[in-house]
């Protein structure tokens, strides 16, 4: 493994070499992003199903509406 630092290698180069180091920097920088983003929505998404799973009851039908009422013809 090179034990040259970024810094090292960035001060050395030219500016093709800068461009290149600064656009893999910026790629890297956006893929752990993108992975750090992916991996807190698969999180979320299976907290949410075994919450939904624990409130599951087979014994409870479909919610009805029973009545409804308009309430700004009402008088207060």
């Amino acid at each position: 493994m090179n034990d040259e630092s970024w810094i090292e290698r960035y001060e050395r180069a030219g500016w093709l070499g800068r461009a290149g180091l600064l656009g893999g920097g910026a790629v890297r920088l956006a893929a752990r992003a993108i992975d750090g983003a992916l991996d807190r929505a698969a999180t979320v998404t299976v907290e949410a199903k075994e919450a939904f799973q624990k409130e599951l009851d087979p014994n409870v039908s479909d919610a009805q509406i029973l009545d409804e009422t308009d309430e700004r013809d009402t008088e207060p």
